[in-house]
Order: C-alpha cells, then structure tokens, then sequence
C-alpha cells in the first residue's frame, strides 16, 4: 500500500519503460484487461498511448492517434516533443500536458487517453470519452403537459450540453471540480455571471471543495453534505431533472450543480415557494398557473393537516361538526373494533406500502399492483369492519394532495410532518394540530438555504420577482428573485 500511494505521489520521470510499469502496476494490469497499453514509433521516438476499454472511444484512438502516428512523417533528424506531439500529429483538439502520476490515472481511468513518450517528462491527456450512455428523453418525475419534453441523462458532458442550449449566454460559467478522495465524482458548479452574487457561489464551490468524503456516489450524497440543516425534514436545495427548469433557476440568480452518473441537478438557493412551482407555470397563461399553484398549496395543507384534524374532531371537538355528519361518522364506526388513531394509521401504513410496492416492482405490473391493491384492500376492510368508509376518503384525499407536490422528496418530508400532526392531534385534539403548526413554522423560519431564509421573501420580507405564490403576468416580472446580484434579470 506504502508503494502504491509513492507511485500516486510520484511524476513521470521520462523513461518510458519505467512509466510504463509505474502505470500497470497502478492499473494492475494484466489482471484488469481492459487497461490497455499500446506501444508505436514516431521518427525514431517511442511512444506508449494508455487507456481504458469501453470508457474510451476506439474509433477516435485509431484514427486521430494511431493512425496519426502511424502516417505523419517527420524530418530524420528531428526529434519531437510533447508540445509538438499535441499541436502537429495528434488530431484531437481537446489536448492537454499534464506530468502529475495520480492526475493522469485520474484522467484515465474515466475514459480520457493518456500519451506517453520516451525521454519527455509529460504525457499527453486527450479528451476520447466514449462509453455507452443513454439517449435525451422524456423526464420520468417531473411530466408535464405543454413545455420542453427532454430531461438530463447520466452523462455530464450531455447534461452540460443541454443546459448551454437553454441559457446560449458567454456569462454562463461551468466550474468543474472533483469530490470524494479514494473515488472521486466529477461535479460541475454552474452559475450565470454578472446575475448570481459572488457570495452565493463561492458559499456553494467552498462547500463543494470541503467534502471529505471517501466516495461520493451522485448528486443525492452531494445534497447532504452540503445542506444547511441536515436535520431538517425539509429538503434546502432544490432536485431537478428538467433543463429547462435548471435553465430557469440560472436566470434567476441561482446556481446549478451537475454530477457525473446523476440525471438530475441541485438548485440552490431555494425557498419554500420554489418547492410548490412547477416547469409548465411558465408555459401557461398567468391565470392558470396562478390557479395550479393554488390546488398545489391547498393539497400540501389538506396532506399535512387532514387526518389529524379528522381524528381532533371526532375525538376531542365532534360538538364543532354538524349533526348530521356526527350521526354518520357514528353510523360508520360502530363495529369498528380500532380507535380512530390505530385506524389511521394503519390506513397510512398501507397506503405508502403499497404506493413503494408498485414503485420497486417491474413496470408491467407495478401500475396494477397499486389500482387492485388499493381497491382490494380497502373494500375488505370496509367488508371486515376494521375501516370505516370515510377514513378510506380522507386517506385517499391526503395522499391525492401529497401527489400535488412537484418535489419528491419535499413530499416525502410532507409525510413525516403530516405523522408529527396526528400524533399531537391524537394527544391534544385541535390544541395539539395548532401547537404542530406553530412548531413547524417555527422550524421553517429557522431554515436556511445556503444563507438564504427559507420563508423569504415573505419572512423575513424582501423585494422581489411577482412569480413566487401567485404568478402575475409576464409583462409585471421587471424584478428578479431578492438573491440575484444588482436586483435585475440576465439577458442572453
């Protein structure tokens, strides 16, 4: 081990023989054979290419490197260098030198070209990335009915690509950087100039750069280590797999974070109200997106609040229902053998149960799962006297509010509060929902997302963009979010 962190310390010395050992040794080759090392002369000087089977193209190895070679005749009493090697014989524009044992592994191992030649110092790095990837399609998470239909890929350089094709601006930035010491991720910050404020990007590239993390598996790693409550229900950073939302963020001051390996990006900084938005609210006319966004407000509050009013009500408080509808709450309870907070919960437990079911299981027969799952399930409770009929309607109106939410895991973190509700609610009756409430808010006033209050600009109050609940007409939005930098909109 000794041995090898000396190797990954080391330069290259310019003795290709030993280089070439110093790197089959780090690749362990044979044994790994998909490293491959291929020896060719060019006017007298040998040269050795290093690169990894399946991460690197092929087709571009044979014909800008080896043929390159193969065909360029130089004077006999020259001797080519590495500047020369890189301006004048190979024919990949995306070329740089680099002399740093561990830097050049680094690039190698995830699909670059490494050129190393006798009696020189530095080895040529080429960009030949060509590993299977798979192709721009519809978003599976975040449909929507009119707007672009393409999402991000696995591909960083695809999703880097994409997000240009949105924001075709020379003020977009793309810092790319690495995290995670023994594995390490490739990640990409990116950011408008002139429209996001310095201190929100350097916060966000100094959070990047202070991971210390042994690996770091995707976007979903990066998020908690950058948070700033990892404690919070609440997800701070926004996760998206629309360029064009991404795209929409950068105008507004926001930063983006691409990662290799994750079709997706974080958006930061984000508050409340970015969590309710969705892509096609800017497509539509102001009047429905404003509306949509009501029905996505109305079903956040039914999902958290419903059933722990329900069971405050019928336990503490049934003098403030109607008479009529006490005698059939009464009616449809009266063989239920479980009290109202066993029925609920149970109810829950079930319906999230079979909502992860048809979730993990194969696509042909997940949507079915759920449909006749729910509908057995709930009708032989019923049936057998163990549900009440109208806990299976607020049940299945909360999870319909939950399903509003545009954000997975905002939604996710919704079902945990809605949990905190019913207990107090079960406990306190209305006493204990108001309490669950305050706290809450409480807890969202405290928030923040790099720096930024997460009730802002409502609390504390801020000038800013009139898109945030309501979403006024386009002609009314001359203010960008509070955050950006100089208080006005980037222009392409």
């Amino acid at each position: 081990m000794e041995n090898r962190e000396k190797r990954l310390r080391s330069q290259l010395t310019g003795a290709l023989s030993k280089d070439v050992e110093t790197f089959r040794a780090l690749l362990n080759s044979p044994v790994n054979s998909d490293a491959q090392f291929r020896f060719l002369r060019l006017a007298g000087t040998e040269l050795c290419v290093i690169y990894i089977e399946g991460m690197a193209d092929d087709k571009k190895i044979n014909d800008f490197v080896l043929r390159a070679c193969a065909e360029r005749t130089l004077p006999e009493d020259m001797v080519p260098d590495m500047d020369y090697l890189a301006q004048n014989v190979l024919e990949i524009a995306q070329c740089e030198t680099e002399s740093r044992v561990e830097v050049i592994l680094g690039k190698v191992v995830t699909g670059m070209t490494a050129v190393l030649m006798d009696g020189c110092c530095e080895a040529a790095l080429l960009e030949t990335r060509g590993y299977p990837a798979r192709n721009v399609n519809r978003t599976t998470n975040e449909s929507v009915v009119i707007g672009a239909q393409e999402g991000f890929v696995e591909s960083l350089r695809t999703n880097m690509t994409l997000l240009r094709r949105y924001v075709p601006s020379p003020r977009l930035i793309t810092e790319c950087l690495e995290v995670g010491r023994a594995v390490p991720c490739r990640v990409v910050l990116a950011y408008l100039e002139g429209t996001a404020k310095p201190e929100i990007v350097d916060a966000v590239r100094s959070r990047l750069k202070g991971i210390d993390a042994p690996t770091v598996q995707g976007l979903g790693t990066v998020q908690q280590l950058i948070e700033d409550s990892p404690w919070a229900l609440l997800p701070q950073l926004l996760e998206t797999e629309r360029p064009d939302r991404a795209a929409s963020c950068l105008m507004e001051g926001q930063v983006a974070i691409l990662a290799d390996n994750s079709p997706c990006a974080l958006i930061a900084p984000v508050t409340l109200f970015h969590q309710l938005h969705a892509s096609d609210d800017s497509f539509a006319r102001w009047q429905y997106g404003s509306f949509l966004r009501l029905i996505r407000v109305a079903g956040m509050l039914i999902s958290v609040f419903l059933p722990g009013l329900y069971i405050a009500l019928t336990d503490y408080h049934m003098h403030l229902l109607p008479l009529s509808l006490i005698g059939s709450i009464a009616e449809a309870r009266a063989n239920v053998p479980f009290p109202i907070l066993a029925e609920i919960l149970i109810m829950e437990f079930s319906f999230y149960l079979i909502n992860e079911a048809g979730t993990r299981m194969p696509q042909q027969i997940g949507s079915a799962l759920g449909i006749v799952g729910a509908l057995i399930l709930g009708q032989a409770a019923v049936s057998a006297s163990i549900i009440s009929p109208i806990l299976i309607i607020i049940v299945a109106i909360t999870g319909l509010g939950n399903y509003a939410i545009p954000d997975y895991g905002f939604g996710i973190g919704l079902v945990i509060c809605r949990l905190f509700v019913i207990a107090l609610g079960a406990a306190l009756g209305l006493y204990g929902v108001c309490l669950a409430a305050f706290v809450m808010l409480i807890s969202l006033c405290g928030m923040r997302s790099v720096g930024i209050p997460y009730l802002a600009p409502v609390a504390p109050r801020r000038p800013h963009n009139p898109d945030l609940l309501l979403r006024l007409p386009v002609w009314l939005q001359r203010r960008p979010m509070f955050f950006a930098a100089n208080g006005r909109k980037a222009s392409r």
